[in-house]
This record gives structure tokens, sequence and C-alpha cells, in this order.
């Protein structure tokens, strides 16, 4: 099973899993994203950040990241009364993922469901049948429900963490504010990009407080969000380009990250 707990310094999350954890969930999230990447989508700033967790899940699978041995519950008795020799240890493997971004997937992610509902089922077979695109691939229904129910695990392990650091009667009151709200249609994520930066700025003793801001700032979004929306709306409309194609060159992030 996937787990999620903040790190040392509270900069991020330490997100670990065996190998199939992290196989299957990076299959389903390229299944509930979609093939193309369109910046029409109203969705596409949440695609692309999964996606970005996504490419940090693949390389931890693959042994890029940190790797770990953990008990296999397999003692010698157990052993004996199945006439097997087992391994005594798994391997588990995890990757950090930075605070602000974590949440920012963790609370967007949900609202990808409707839309992303096409790609499944009768729904999508009827697409391919009015389609030559051969890159649109139909998804069956039973695999909806899967992806659906391992993308609410891996929000649902991000949200238990931060609740490790704000507290859960902070993160009850987050999700209660959240509740029947589509917040993240056409989400300019540069905003997300200055809200890592600024945390990983913060002392460790005023992290909790700021990641709690953060939080609450990615529900209800403040004047500096509306005005960075509007400045990168203007500027697109200027260069005839997507606002999703804009980046701030004094936002940079740090080499090295004291996690």
């Amino acid at each position: 099973m996937i787990t999620a707990t903040p790190t040392e310094h509270l900069n991020g999350i330490m997100l670990e899993g065996e190998y199939d954890d992290f196989s299957e969930l990076v299959d389903c999230i390229y299944r509930m994203t979609g093939l193309k990447d369109d910046y029409n989508d109203l969705y596409w700033s949440v695609k692309n950040r999964l996606l970005g967790m996504c490419y940090d899940i693949r390389h931890a699978y693959q042994g890029d990241r940190h790797v770990k041995l953990v008990d296999s519950g397999a003692d010698e008795e157990l052993m004996k009364w199945h006439s097997k020799i087992l391994p005594k240890q798994n391997v588990h493997f995890s990757v950090e993922i930075l605070f602000p971004e974590a949440v920012f997937v963790a609370l967007s992610v949900p609202e990808l469901y409707i839309m992303s509902y096409s790609y499944y089922g009768r729904t999508a077979r009827s697409i391919k049948e009015k389609t030559s695109d051969p890159g649109f691939i139909p998804q069956t229904y039973a695999n909806y429900l899967r992806d659906k129910a391992l993308l609410d695990t891996l929000c649902s392990v991000i949200l238990a963490a931060l609740s490790e650091v704000v507290g859960d009667e902070e993160l009850e009151k987050l999700i209660r504010q959240k509740e029947g709200q589509s917040l993240f249609v056409n989400y300019a994520a540069q905003y997300v990009d200055k809200c890592n930066i600024d945390y990983l700025k913060t002392p460790l003793e005023k992290k909790k407080d700021k990641l709690r801001n953060i939080a609450k700032r990615l529900v209800k979004k403040p004047d500096a969000y509306n005005r960075l929306k509007q400045d990168l709306e203007y500027s697109a409309m200027i260069y005839g380009c997507s606002m999703h194609e804009l980046h701030d060159p004094k936002l940079e992030y740090p080499k090295d990250i004291e996690w």
C-alpha cells in the first residue's frame, strides 16, 4: 500500500510503496490524464502537475530514487506450514515530493474524474467510433473504477501527511471549505511554483503555519493569485500563446533541497 509521511525538515512528503503499487499508479495516471497534451484542456494544469508527480513515481520504482528493505511477515513457522522458502524482506521504493506541490495534487485531482470519464467505457467507445485519431484508446469502465480508487488513495495519504503537520481539525476545515466547488478549472499553476519556492525559503519553525496558509490559499484563491492569473492572461494575449506556456524567470528552485 502507498504511504506518505512528512520529511524531516517538513519540506515535503516521502511517498513510499512497493513495485506494484507504484507501477499500477503510474498506469492509472496515464489513463486518467489521456494521451493528448492540449493547452485548451480546462484541467491542463492539474494533469500536468499530476504527470510531474507521475514522473518521480516512475523513476522511484525503477530504482532511481530511494530503496529500503522492510519486514515481509514471512517467519519460519509460515515457511514450514507452506513448505516454501519465502523472502523475509520486501523492497520498498520511495521519493520526495514538495509539500505545496503534493497538496495541490491531492486537492485538485478529484475534479478530473468527471472530465476524464470520457476516456472510459461506453462513452469512450462511442467517441472512438466517431474519430479517426489512432491515439485514442478507449478504456474499460472497470478501469475507471480502479483508477479512481487508486488516485483517491494517493490523495488521501497526501492529505493525511498534511494533517500530521497542520492538525486534523485544520484538514477537516479545509476539506469542508472545498466541498461542492470546482476550484481548479483553467488554474494558473505558476502560482503553485510560487508557493513551492516561498515554502522552501521558510524557516523550519514557521513551516507549520506557512503550510496551513498555503493549503488555505489553494482552496480560497487570494488576491495575489487573481492578479497573477490576470497578468498571465494579458501576456498570453500579447504573445499569442497559452498562459500555461509562460514562465517567470524570477521563480528559481534551489539546486539542493534539505528534505
